[in-house]
């Protein structure tokens, strides 16, 4: 008899198992992230599923969401969040001796409301300034006015007010070293006397200043061989001029007895090099 009890019983037990659903928190209200479980208990149930998403409830926006799902090979964890207050039942399933069960487990959804926000709070009247309204009006226009009047007069004064600077700050105007050593060019050929040695260094200075503008590097360290070289590969002077040219200068600047020249010749010379190096 004992035998057939404990037999009964056991089935009972089978016949009643459910998996274990749970949620971590004890009270849940609308927009709180709520952790929920749910866990296989018996070897006869699989297929343990549940879906994430947004579900309805009769009604055009979701009641609640489903996210965050973790599924392990008999227990699913997930995230909910509801949107408003209710009794709630998962869409949890799974397999029972071959025949599909769904949950049954109750999450009570409570609201932040306590039932009194639909009472319309008493807001007081702005402050009101005495006197009719159009009077306050034009004394709040006549004080724009005046103000309005006296920042214009303040920018006319400032404008036309002369503008003082100071020597010690004010920056100077820089001349260009080319123009500087054209002007002592044009000055030397007006002097007396002319020395045919110092025209060929006030040349040879002025022609590398010009052309390290020009091909846009610093020539003016150069030798004259050196500088006629760089020539030579980056224009399109002919080679013979500037052959004549280097024997020009190696003539003229290193000759011990300088050579007192006219200022014909000297304005010859200096506008045939301007000539053939297109100055």
């Amino acid at each position: 008899m004992a035998k057939y009890i404990l037999i009964f019983l056991f089935s009972s037990v089978s016949a009643f198992a459910v998996p274990k659903e749970m949620v971590l928190e004890s009270d849940i209200y609308v927009g709180d992230t709520v952790h929920y479980q749910v866990e296989l208990t018996e070897t006869n149930e699989s297929n343990l599923d549940l879906q994430e998403g947004e579900f309805y409830e009769d009604d055009n926006l979701p009641s609640y969401k489903i996210f965050g799902i973790a599924k392990e090979e008999s227990k699913i964890k997930a995230s909910l969040l509801f949107f408003k207050p209710g009794d709630y039942i998962l869409p949890v399933t799974w397999e029972e001796n071959g025949e599909k069960k769904e949950s049954t487990f109750l999450i009570k959804v409570k609201s932040q409301l306590i039932g009194i926000e639909n009472d319309i709070e008493d807001i007081e009247p702005p402050l009101q300034f005495s006197g009719p309204y159009f009077f306050r009006l034009f004394i709040i226009l006549f004080i724009t006015a005046i103000n309005v009047y006296l920042l214009y007069a303040l920018y006319i004064y400032w404008k036309s007010k002369p503008k003082v600077m100071d020597a010690l700050w004010e920056k100077q105007p820089v001349l260009e070293e080319t123009t500087k050593r054209l002007h002592t060019i044009e000055t030397y050929l007006q002097s007396e006397p002319i020395h045919e040695k110092d025209l060929a260094f006030k040349i040879s200075e002025y022609l590398k200043e010009v052309y390290s503008q020009k091909l846009e590097r610093n020539l003016l360290g150069k030798t004259d061989s050196e500088f006629l070289a760089e020539l030579s590969d980056r224009t399109h002077i002919e080679d013979s001029l500037l052959r004549e040219l280097r024997i020009y200068f190696r003539n003229t600047k290193y000759d011990d007895n300088p050579t007192e020249i006219t200022k014909e010749t000297a304005n010859s010379i200096w506008e045939k090099i301007k000539k053939d190096f297109e100055l």
